[in-house]
């Protein structure tokens, strides 16, 4: 049998699916690769530049150079020798659903009243001691939380802390403590509102340098802002590959609306460029009556307890007092 002649109707057809599979060859090339970069971009919102430079993400003029440290060497710093709290299990978010151990330190106080702090970003333990110091000194017993503090984890901007805060809260509870507060700082902050959100299992929470939404955090940074703005949407867009959710859906501002009773102290910084200060006023606007916002006069972020380390202590204690109704007696006056 002869083949079909180019200018049989068999032949074009087969010539025009060539040039049609030729043609979404040629454009789907492009196109996988401006998703693929996409992607790495996308996932490297987890890995900013600041963790691979100073390993943490506070930053400020009066912030010491963190060592780390056993929690023997904390215990001794802080005169309280601390206890492991295992807190279970959680997985993380994403497409990466990785399993994470919730590991928490006890540090017994006079009182009842728990504090747990939840750290920034990748802060070596003795980071956590100023904060620990002064809650001790008032009484209060405190859970220092330090979960997968570690730069080659990444960064979830309080996406994996908000289940550390959830984690810890109902160990202590089982453990018969009711009255418990947060103090977050950075995405430790932005964690412990969203946990609140979730589930009201806090009295208080110290809220200290969160941003608002993580979407327009991301847009106003350089890495993201310089982008071609198609391309940056597909960024914002493949990102929630790694978050979950939409980053547009990832906002403590929205949540500061559902805190239940709930106090809330918001701490921000007068010149902080990661979260200005609008970021925490729209979270004082959201959570309403029964928030207060600290503005303190620095430029840096989450360093407002290095630059003014008495004010801060007094800050936090005094609304510390106030949410869990604890009356202290007044000082006595110098002479008596």
């Amino acid at each position: 049998m002869s083949e079909p002649s180019e200018s049989s109707p068999a032949a074009r057809r087969r010539r025009g699916r060539r040039i049609f599979g030729i043609g979404a060859i040629l454009l789907s090339v492009p196109i996988i690769l401006w998703m693929g970069a996409a992607l790495f971009v996308a996932r490297s919102l987890m890995y900013p530049e600041f963790l691979r430079h100073s390993g943490h993400d506070i930053f400020g003029q009066h912030v010491p150079a963190f060592q780390r440290g056993s929690m023997t060497d904390i215990g001794a710093a802080l005169g309280v020798e601390p206890e492991r709290l295992d807190c279970g299990v959680v997985e993380e978010d994403g497409i990466r659903h990785r399993k994470v151990s919730v590991v928490g330190w006890y540090f017994p106080g006079k009182r009842r009243e728990v504090v747990v702090i939840l750290p920034s970003a990748a802060v070596p333990e003795t980071a956590m001691i100023p904060y620990a110091k002064f809650l001790l000194g008032a009484g209060y017993t405190v859970v220092a939380g330090y979960s997968a503090n570690n730069p080659s984890y990444g960064i979830s901007w309080g996406m994996l802390k908000r289940k550390f805060a959830l984690a810890t809260a109902r160990t202590l509870k089982d453990d018969g403590f009711d009255k418990i507060a947060v103090l977050g700082i950075s995405e430790g902050a932005a964690g412990a509102v969203m946990a609140q959100a979730e589930h009201q299992v806090f009295t208080a929470i110290i809220a200290d340098s969160s941003y608002a939404n993580l979407a327009q955090l991301f847009m106003r940074s350089p890495s993201i802002s310089r982008l071609n703005p198609a391309f940056a949407g597909t960024v914002m867009w493949e990102a929630q590959l790694w978050f979950g959710r939409p980053l547009y859906k990832i906002s403590p501002e929205i949540d500061a609306g559902n805190l239940g009773t709930c106090s809330l102290l918001i701490i921000q910084n007068r010149n902080d460029k990661v979260t200005p200060v609008a970021d925490g006023k729209a979270l004082l606007a959201s959570a309403g009556f029964n928030a207060q916002m600290w503005t303190v006069p620095s430029a840096g972020h989450g360093d407002a307890i290095f630059e003014d380390p008495k004010g801060y202590a007094a800050r936090v204690i005094r609304f510390l007092d106030a949410s869990f109704d604890i009356e202290r007696p007044a000082a006595k006056p110098q002479g008596h």
